[in-house]
């Protein structure tokens, strides 16, 4: 298990304009808000924490809290077990999974009940809402990932892109990545990159006067028959017999 030694399981109640002096533990605490609003100083960061939120914080850093409203909250420290692989850093975080809800009711119940062996249950429940918690960053981290790598291909799709590099920002194979990013986009990497240029290179073709070369190189083509062959493969179209069809009808509409 990753989590251990627990030690201060509690509910609170604290009344509404009342605080919490700075302080610190030699070991990590959640604090889990059920109900109520206010602020917490975790470290040298202040959040605003309302109804279930939760404050992860590490050993020895100085925390406080200040209630605006009524607060009610459970906390407890642990310890983390040598194998353990979860990394826990200070932050006050948004409970947006009803799993992780359900899971802080059971702690709460059996930190107000201590029933037999409730210590060995709580600490199979905090080892799952751990596990919970970091399934949930994960999810988010490879979405900040994925809009990360969507952003930048829109903004370099005429340079050179390695994609297995790119891959590696998500954590995953680059085929595992690659069926991911079809199943979000409806295209290969690749074929998203192409489509880009094919599109770029239309809009200088009815907006400017560059010549088919300098547009190839300006969409990110190897030369003017990479960019010729994978123009007419897209469209149907040469880049020229499109420019002549389409400039004509783009021309026209501006009178």
């Amino acid at each position: 298990m990753f989590a251990n030694k627990l030690e201060l399981p509690f509910v609170f109640y604290h009344k509404s304009d009342t605080e919490i002096s700075f302080h610190c533990h030699d070991c990590y605490e959640l604090v889990y808000y059920l109900s109520g609003s206010g602020t917490t100083i975790i470290g040298d960061v202040e959040h605003e924490y309302t109804a279930n939120t939760f404050s992860l914080i590490r050993p020895r850093t100085y925390h406080n809290e200040t209630h605006y409203e009524s607060t009610e909250l459970f906390c407890f420290g642990f310890s983390l077990s040598d194998s353990n692989t979860i990394k826990l850093e200070n932050g006050l975080y948004p409970d947006q999974s009803s799993l992780l809800m359900q899971i802080a009711s059971k702690l709460r119940h059996e930190i107000l009940t201590k029933r037999i062996h409730y210590q060995i249950k709580l600490e199979l429940l905090l080892n799952e809402f751990l596990i919970e918690y970091e399934r949930m960053r994960s999810a988010r981290s490879f979405v900040d990932s994925f809009e990360y790598i969507e952003k930048f291909l829109n903004e370099n799709f005429n340079q050179e892109i390695q994609l297995p590099s790119l891959a590696k920002i998500t954590g995953y194979s680059y085929d595992h990545f690659r069926h991911i990013f079809k199943a979000k986009t409806g295209e290969s990497p690749m074929s998203y990159i192409i489509n880009r240029r094919i599109e770029h290179a239309k809009k200088l073709m009815l907006s400017t006067d560059m010549t088919m070369s300098s547009i190839s190189q300006d969409c990110g083509f190897s030369n003017s028959s990479q960019f010729a062959g994978t123009f007419r493969k897209m469209t149907g179209l040469t880049p020229t017999e499109f420019k002549k069809k389409h400039y004509i009808q783009w021309d026209a509409s501006r009178k």
